[in-house]
């Protein structure tokens, strides 16, 4: 058979995992929150700029809870440099 072996408790690295996990969450709520709030004004950027097809698919996307409002973002970010759009929305692209 086996032998048991126990292992030493590792309190400090579990405090130290635990706190970057919580960490980690905290910055994944702030990037929701502030790609919440700059979508509208990347949005309307983007209508300026002539590009209604792809405002009107993340308008759907982001209405439809298919796409978070962080995830809407990065693709309108990425629409706009192939379009090559260097600013929208005070955002350098």
């Amino acid at each position: 058979m086996g032998m048991v072996v126990r292992f030493q408790p590792r309190d400090v690295d579990a405090a130290a995992k635990t706190e970057a996990v919580l960490n980690r969450i905290g910055q994944y709520y702030q990037e929701r929150l502030k790609a919440k709030e700059a979508l509208p004004g990347v949005l309307a950027q983007l209508v300026k700029a002539g590009e209604t097809e792809t405002v009107l698919r993340a308008i759907t996307l982001w209405g439809s809870g298919e796409m978070e409002p962080h995830q809407v973002l990065s693709l309108c970010e990425q629409v706009a440099a192939v379009a090559g759009i260097k600013e929208v929305a005070d955002r350098p692209f």
